[in-house]
């Protein structure tokens, strides 16, 4: 999953310093590359309060192929004066062209096939732009416990069928031990049966679950602090 945070991350900054924001239309069309395979990576993902849905591809055709493929589906502006489209260079592996249409960014991010050379494959991402580009930043991980004085570095929330997932990446000053000790006061405190409690050099791993839900929680030593990467999956049928 880690390639797609980058894309999101560097599409939306992309998106960012290209345009002014305008208000959200219908979705414009985004077609895949010819005689390519497609498949859903996550129709409704949210990373860092923008939400986006992902496609995986995978061409016969060469990366040059498939960008020239966008170059001329988005020759045209879709405003006046503004570029049809935007390439970066800078991301290697990969290659991402970008557009902006209607208040969305459309985001295709390719790469050369490992086994073949002449073939490519890589994501298809669209997200609806800010429409005030003034507004606060928007709080991350507000329903997730944690200690004072801790810093949300990342979230990524996913809603598939039956279930929703949220996974948080936090960075603090406090020791592992004492990290520790919080989370598992927190959820032997809720009533949440502990299915897991490991402890290895300079790591920690906690596994809590109640019927509905199940919260996997890694700590590992950071510097003079700790890093924790909570996890939580949530049964959204019954």
């Amino acid at each position: 999953m880690q390639p797609i945070l980058k894309m999101l991350k560097m599409s939306c900054l992309v998106g960012t310093l290209l345009l002014s924001f305008s208000a959200l239309a219908k979705v414009p069309e985004f077609p895949p590359p010819p005689d390519s395979s497609v498949e859903w990576v996550a129709q409704d993902i949210e990373m860092n309060g923008i939400r986006s849905s992902i496609r995986a591809f995978h061409s016969s055709d060469s990366i040059e192929k498939v960008v020239h493929f966008y170059r001329k589906e988005w020759k045209q502006p879709a405003e006046k004066g503004k570029p049809g489209y935007m390439e970066t260079i800078d991301a290697a592996p990969w290659y991402i062209i970008t557009r902006i249409e209607d208040g969305y960014l459309l985001t295709v991010q390719v790469q050369i096939q490992k086994n073949d050379k002449n073939a490519s494959w890589g994501y298809l991402s669209i997200s609806p732009l800010p429409k005030n580009p003034t507004d606060k930043p928007i709080e991350l991980g507000t329903t997730t416990p944690k200690m004072r004085g801790s810093h949300v570095l990342n979230e990524m929330k996913s809603n598939d069928p039956g279930k929703k997932a949220n996974t948080l990446i936090i960075a603090n000053e406090h020791s592992l031990r004492s990290n520790t000790a919080f989370y598992r006061n927190h959820y032997d405190g809720m009533g949440w049966t502990k299915e897991s409690d490991y402890d290895a050099d300079n790591a920690h791993t906690l596994v809590y679950k109640t019927k509905r839900e199940r919260v996997t929680i890694m700590l590992l030593k950071d510097g003079g602090g700790t890093r924790v990467v909570v996890n939580s999956v949530k049964n959204s049928i019954f």
